[in-house]
């Protein structure tokens, strides 16, 4: 890794293993011209969805800020590397003409031109299975059930849509005319139990592109990965707390 990423000094270490990766993929002279423009500054700081009043000191004079939201922390790997790269892409941009002159085509085709197109495309589908009522279904039932079940019955599935998104995933993998597997039976009887309520899921211009089981499947991954996000966030806290009392 770089260690000039270090001088993001303001960020959330949860953001650092995301910021290494854009980094080390994007093109040298990119990477040059971003780590040594120090009036570019990353900020990520959670305290911002709390507090009422925070100051921040910059060493050097700061002519572009990008603030990542925490929030970001619970999508999934790929959509936060898109994030940053996405804003590094606005950044070099913005330096050639204004932002009135160029368009998210624009900002899309230099990240595939960076070797981001695995993101780039599968951002383009969770925009898509984000509403549709398969993701929305998915999502809530698995808000209430525990990490380990949602580990032990869906845990195979979630690395891969962390990485790269449902939508790469082999359909042979996926496809369960071959294999009868439990997640299938679960997210079969997830629907039984939409029916259930009266609520059937509607069949929207999304659904006719996107399978149905893995729209839910997305849903079940951004509540395994927020689950993740929790247990992290708690071993912050711990470390924190021991850090300030060892010093006391």
């Amino acid at each position: 890794m770089d260690k000039r990423i270090n001088r993001f000094k303001i960020c959330d270490f949860r953001f650092y293993p995301y910021l290494a990766r854009v980094f080390e993929r994007l093109p040298e002279e990119v990477r040059e011209k971003v780590l040594s423009d120090k009036s570019f500054q990353i900020l990520a700081d959670e305290d911002v969805l709390n507090a009422c009043v925070l100051r921040y000191n910059f060493g050097n004079p700061v002519k572009t800020l990008v603030y990542l939201s925490s929030k970001t922390l619970s999508k999934s790997g790929h959509q936060i590397i898109y994030t940053i790269a996405h804003e590094i892409a606005k950044y070099v941009l913005s330096g050639v003409e204004t932002e009135a002159e160029f368009h998210e085509k624009d900002i899309e085709d230099l990240l595939m031109q960076w070797g981001f197109e695995i993101e780039v495309e599968a951002v383009r589908n969770d925009k898509a299975i984000t509403e549709s009522e398969g993701y929305k279904t998915g999502y809530e039932w698995a808000q209430k059930q525990s990490q380990d079940y949602l580990m032990q019955h869906f845990g195979l599935y979630f690395d891969e849509w962390n990485e790269s998104g449902l939508e790469r995933m082999s359909t042979k993998r996926f496809n369960k005319s071959n294999h009868r597997v439990e997640p299938d039976s679960i997210l079969d009887n997830i629907v039984k139990l939409k029916k259930a309520t009266g609520v059937e899921p509607t069949r929207d211009r999304t659904l006719e592109a996107l399978s149905l089981r893995k729209a839910m499947l997305a849903g079940i991954m951004v509540a395994v990965k927020e689950f993740k996000l929790k247990d992290l966030s708690i071993q912050k806290n711990w470390a924190s707390s021991h850090s300030s009392y060892k010093y006391m």
